[in-house]
């Protein structure tokens, strides 16, 4: 092909012939034999040796998004049935204390820490400024109710009066407490940075929060301070 001919077709065209007339080795399968690829790996390799190690690939990358999947599925089964534990002591509690200390179990046997801010609450443990709750909700909440991944560090100090639960680089599930007499949150912590993320489903864990608020505004708190799990030295 004389340099005329070249400079008419470009690398597109030729892609867009062989996409329209897919028949085109057809008659012609000496050209898929004889023709050769550059590799990263392999030096050359044939056009058939091409689309095998593709389909290799192909496999490789399916079976490990299965594997991926089945881990996950697994641990969401494990998380689920923890959370139905936990559901179960609350609605067993029999003050607003147990309530809280239900939660600190369950949260130190996941490795998590859980924080429940409540606005106007008696108890300091739990109590949060209007202001700064409010700010916080129409920064982060204002969508679904529920903000799952990092927190700033100026979001932060607006929820978590007694200082920051995990490290700089935790991961947060805050959930809005959607409650008509009570105004606050429950929030899972994590020092992964990983674990909790944007794209993951909140309804159970907004359920969770549901029952957490339906205790707290039915149960009393008893006028003896909270017992905190202690972590595991």
């Amino acid at each position: 092909m004389d340099s005329t001919a070249k400079e008419l077709f470009t690398a597109l065209d030729i892609e867009q012939y062989l996409l329209d007339n897919p028949d085109f080795f057809v008659g012609r399968e000496h050209l898929i034999d004889s023709m050769s690829v550059p590799h990263h790996r392999e030096g050359t390799v044939s056009l058939f040796e091409l689309k095998l190690g593709r389909q290799r690939e192909q496999i490789q990358a399916l079976e490990k998004q299965k594997n991926e999947l089945m881990t996950l599925a697994s641990r969401n089964d494990r998380i689920f049935r923890h959370f139905m534990q936990l559901e179960k002591r609350i609605l067993l509690a029999k003050s607003g204390e147990q309530v809280i200390s239900a939660l600190e179990k369950k949260a130190q046997q996941l490795e998590l820490t859980v924080v429940v801010g409540v606005v106007g609450h008696v108890s300091s443990q739990l109590q949060i400024n209007p202001q700064d709750w409010s700010k916080f909700k129409t920064q982060n909440l204002a969508e679904r109710g529920a903000y799952l991944g990092r927190l700033k560090r100026s979001d932060r100090e607006l929820i978590f009066t007694q200082g920051t639960p995990v490290s700089e680089l935790g991961s947060y599930a805050v959930l809005s407490f959607e409650h008509p007499s009570l105004e606050g949150f429950l929030c899972f912590c994590s020092e992964d940075g990983g674990r909790y993320q944007p794209s993951q489903d909140t309804l159970y864990l907004s359920h969770l929060a549901m029952v957490v608020a339906q205790q707290l505004t039915n149960l009393q708190w008893q006028k003896v301070q909270t017992l905190h799990v202690q972590p595991h030295s």
